[in-house]
């Protein structure tokens, strides 16, 4: 009440059913998630949260309720209307009245002290009114309706019973964890460079059927802008692979958990020197094929390593196994490819230029940072992006 300048009475609407209104008095012993965004939020966001929610409100005794807080700046235009009654159709839970009440000292306090600028954030209440969390988006990102009720110690417990990053990263689709717990191989392999990834498949395929290894193929599109590249393939038999077009919601998950994991690890590791830990780099390392223009990622049951690097290296690896394949077992096989692989990469003339893009506001969210693949200080760039806020994205 005292955020939104409502010192006697407040209430919220529900996004879709107007007649469904609650006092702010009503949620007092609740948890209280508060959405602020713009009314560019992004439908994959939305599409996310809306799982989140769903999950959060199956506890009966889990007291929490999330409530919308969009942000618009100008004037209130025909344009801002329709976009803004779209967005409340695919909302399930509460939203301040209207935009527009919304004054300008609550939106400069949001800036000032909660950092918000243009990309979504989730700021937690708890009980009491105090903000428990002033940012739990990354950690609803890694961690979904299981870091509730979002507060540091919470997340600490999380990292410390789930330590195994590779269920992490591979969570980002349902299936993909399906396939490793019924004991297949799984390579996730991308980029924009699509005659690498038509050889890649060939090499893969080569070796699955020589070796009797059944491997699903997935493939993943650089960015979530571009269709024809957002593409994951499964190949259902080590011969003839199955092509299959999901949608883009889980390739802008898997590059957006990453960035997530990366800003919560060194969140976590701020106190001590983090920049050579095992697991930090390995996100940095993946993060980093977002930009590359191919790369491969292999993982198996048996295993909790990742074994993943740049399309040249990973190609070579697999083209190349005829020549070490006799010196192996079945079981041994990720062993002695990631040794491979390190061997190739020492014998190279060295790594391309590596690049790390955080979606974020905060540029100081990560005052530095070392590269994956060397020991040098990254370069910090500033990088500006025009997301064309005005055109009606949501037809």
């Amino acid at each position: 009440m005292a955020l939104f300048g409502r010192p006697k009475e407040l209430n919220f609407s529900h996004c879709i059913r107007k007649e469904s209104a609650i006092s702010a008095f009503a949620l007092r012993h609740n948890i209280l998630l508060l959405l602020i965004s713009r009314l560019d939020i992004s439908l994959n966001e939305i599409s996310f949260l809306e799982d989140v929610y769903a999950e959060l409100k199956i506890p009966v005794e889990q007291q929490c309720e999330l409530i919308w807080v969009p942000i618009h700046n100008g004037s209130w235009t025909t344009s801002s209307k329709e976009k803004y009654k779209k967005l409340l159709q695919m909302m399930p839970w509460y939203t301040v009245q209207h935009p527009t009440v919304i004054t300008k000292e609550t939106i400069k306090f949001m800036r000032d002290i909660w950092k918000f600028h243009r990309n979504p954030i989730i700021v937690v209440l708890n009980a009491d009114g105090n903000v428990v969390c002033p940012n739990a988006i990354h950690l609803i990102h890694i961690w979904g309706a299981k870091a509730f009720p979002f507060t540091k110690p919470k997340e600490r417990s999380l990292w410390a019973g789930e330590a195994r990053l590779d269920s992490l990263v591979m969570g980002f689709d349902p299936r993909v964890s399906n396939m490793l717990g019924g004991g297949k191989w799984v390579i996730l392999c991308g980029g924009n460079d699509t005659e690498w990834i038509r050889d890649f498949v060939v090499g893969v395929q080569e070796a699955a059927t020589d070796l009797s290894i059944s491997i699903e193929m997935i493939i993943i599109g650089r960015t979530t802008d571009n269709e024809q590249i957002d593409k994951i393939m499964y190949s259902k038999s080590p011969v003839t692979p199955d092509y299959y077009y999901p949608h883009s919601r889980k390739t802008w998950y898997l590059w957006t958990r990453l960035e997530s994991l990366l800003i919560s690890m060194h969140q976590r590791f701020v106190a001590r020197d983090y920049s050579m830990d095992p697991s930090f780099q390995e996100v940095k390392k993946l993060l980093s094929y977002a930009s590359a223009e191919s790369w491969a990622c292999l993982i198996t049951p048996s295993s909790d390593v990742m074994i993943h690097g740049l399309g040249d290296t990973m190609l070579q690896a697999f083209t190349e196994y005829k020549t070490w394949k006799q010196h192996l077992h079945t079981k041994d096989f990720p062993k002695i490819l990631k040794n491979h692989i390190e061997q190739l990469q020492s014998q190279g003339s060295g790594y391309p230029c590596s690049q790390i893009i955080l979606n974020t506001d905060n540029k100081d969210v990560i005052e530095s940072m070392k590269c994956p693949h060397c020991v040098h200080a990254m370069e910090k760039q500033i990088q500006y992006k025009c997301c064309h806020a005005d055109s009606d994205e949501l037809e």
